[in-house]
């Protein structure tokens, strides 16, 4: 049988492993649920790959859209929207905007409706990569940043000239500048995105020992430095355009408890001294003032209203016998 002209167009189920060895031309329109076309080339060590799909999700292991030590990956969405989750971060891409897959740890991907997008893959030991911080799982550029965009047009225009017949001396020459621009976008990106999620960490982090340690009297803003091992004024900085300090935040969490203890009237016979010990303040005279400037009333007025309305509402929910409606009985 001879063998034809034309180039076959792979389809399958599901979605390609993390480096298809596929050859394929675009196709015009993006495949139904569950079918997904790829184009891939590769260029020394990068590898490029347009993928077009339907309505899919990859949140196993052997599917998994992230969780390669070896590989960086990064994504430009051609069209329609896709969304990356992990336990720490979620995000969801539009056209036009990009994401750099950093971390190790499994990131799902997928999508609801049809999408294409163009994914460029590259050796994490990459010696133009060898500082890259890896504090998120993955980090995300919008339509507005020009670079990854750049650079996601670039790998669609190889694609579509067929990297394969490229001469080897222009494949190199294509190579070295593709390297060139992944190496200077995966940077851009990683580095802009760390920093705001290294700040994000952070500051989860002072808010989780706050939450932990609030009944310890002596916690303050000096021992939650100490405990990030951050200086006092980088735990400040971590705050700056919030609402609340780090020394506010204590106290509205101690003020919370205390005023949550006041008004159970399971703790009604313990002592305001035992509440404000309970609720990490050093004395009942910081928990009345805390507890005052909240609720404009005093510890003991704030017993005395919850035990009030508790009092109503039990009568509101005793039973009389006034309360049976007459009924007819049959017989």
């Amino acid at each position: 049988m001879t063998p034809s002209p034309h180039r076959t167009l792979h389809r399958h189920r599901g979605m390609p492993p993390r480096h298809p060895q596929m050859t394929a031309t675009p196709a015009a329109r993006v495949p139904d649920r569950g079918q997904a076309r790829s184009h891939t080339a590769r260029f020394g060590e990068i590898q490029v790959t347009y993928l077009e799909h339907g309505p899919v999700r990859l949140d196993t292991p052997d599917r998994a859209w992230g969780g390669d030590p070896d590989t960086l990956r990064l994504m430009v969405v051609v069209d329609g929207e896709v969304s990356l989750r992990h336990s720490e971060a979620t995000a969801t891409l539009s056209t036009r905007d990009s994401a750099l897959i950093l971390g190790t740890s499994l990131v799902t991907y997928s999508s609801d409706a049809p999408a294409r997008v163009v994914v460029c893959d590259m050796p994490a030991d990459h010696s133009g990569l060898a500082a890259l911080p890896r504090s998120a799982p993955f980090v995300v550029g919008r339509a507005d940043a020009a670079v990854p965009c750049a650079l996601g047009a670039f790998l669609l225009d190889l694609l579509r000239q067929d990297g394969e017949r490229l001469a080897p001396l222009a494949r190199a020459q294509v190579a070295d500048v593709l390297r060139t621009l992944a190496t200077s976008t995966v940077m851009a990106l990683a580095v802009a995105g760390c920093s705001g999620w290294e700040l994000r960490r952070q500051r989860l982090a002072a808010l989780r020992h706050i939450a932990a340690r609030y009944t310890d009297p002596d916690l303050s803003s000096a021992s939650v430095a100490e405990h990030l091992g951050l200086s006092r004024r980088s735990l400040q900085r971590l705050f700056e355009g919030e609402e609340r300090t780090v020394a506010q935040r204590i106290q509205a969490v101690r003020t919370q408890h205390a005023i949550t203890r006041l008004r159970d009237s399971r703790l009604a016979a313990a002592s305001l001294a035992e509440i404000a010990t309970l609720s990490g303040f050093g004395s009942t005279v910081a928990m009345r003032r805390a507890v005052q400037d909240t609720t404009g009333l005093t510890p003991s007025d704030l017993r005395r209203a919850a035990a009030t309305a508790g009092a109503e509402r039990e009568d509101d929910d005793a039973f009389t016998p006034a309360d049976l409606e007459p009924c007819a009985v049959e017989g």
